[in-house]
């Protein structure tokens, strides 16, 4: 709901000027490694054969391993719904302005995550190739999604930093993550303190106490730029058009 406030937002303005490239690319990786991590989880045999044979007490069919079909359901239709948004800052380019646009932070940072389960990967099958544990290395790409998750924001942020304008946000948007936030963590709170579910039963492709609490203060900080620092501001840095117009 949130991305279709902004998707909307976008086309309204026809414009993406302030809106952060890397955010949206952050957001499809750390997605489509929730999407390939849930998949595994539930239908590849050599992993569900593994948690049998590790968790023996918790897990002894294919309905007791926690992976939620609605929050899988859920996550492919975010990762099209970021698409739908990748295509607005193609279509929109010439309204970015000159801080925008697929920085080199973002591409070392996604570039040394894969080189990081590359090699890891690898060492498990070198080290251990009678015994490589599948659930391992599947376990380690978990964990690296989520710690993309972490600072899917973060670059949002700076954007408003360096324009010293929030133009490219819709509030809609930001409000609409918020609450999802803060309803994901009185369920959490809720959850642990009726017992109704064991560590063992959360779904695996649930989001982690820890991100949701990184994206709440991520949310925090665009929310008190965009209502106190940077309001009324208007766009002041020039426009990637303005520039090649400025060079002819």
């Amino acid at each position: 709901m949130a991305l279709l406030y902004q998707r909307r937002y976008n086309k309204l303005h026809k414009s993406v000027y302030g809106l952060s490239y890397d955010t949206i690319i952050l957001n499809l990786a750390k997605i489509s490694i929730d999407i390939y991590t849930s998949v595994n989880y539930k239908c590849n045999n050599t992993v569900i054969k593994q948690l049998y044979a590790r968790f023996p007490l918790f897990y002894h069919s294919w309905d007791d391993i926690p992976v939620s079909l609605p929050l899988l359901i859920g996550t492919i239709c975010l990762f099209f719904a970021n698409m739908s948004i990748l295509k607005q800052l193609r279509m929109y380019r010439a309204t970015s302005h000159v801080h925008q646009g697929f920085s080199m932070i973002c591409i070392v940072t996604i570039s040394m995550s894969l080189g990081f389960v590359g090699t890891l990967t690898l060492y498990l099958w070198y080290f251990n190739i009678h015994h490589f544990i599948y659930l391992d290395h599947l376990n380690c790409i978990w964990v690296m999604g989520n710690m993309l998750g972490i600072m899917t924001l973060w670059p949002q942020i700076c954007i408003n930093w360096m324009g010293r304008c929030c133009m490219g946000i819709s509030s809609r948007y930001i409000l609409t993550l918020l609450s999802a936030n803060f309803i994901r963590m009185i369920g959490y709170y809720i959850a642990l303190w009726n017992k109704s579910l064991t560590y063992w039963q959360w779904p695996y492709n649930s989001i982690p106490v820890v991100v949701t609490l990184a994206e709440l203060l991520s949310l925090s900080m665009i929310f008190y730029q965009t209502h106190f620092v940077y309001v009324g501001n208007k766009p002041s840095l020039p426009k990637i058009s303005e520039k090649r117009t400025a060079l002819i």
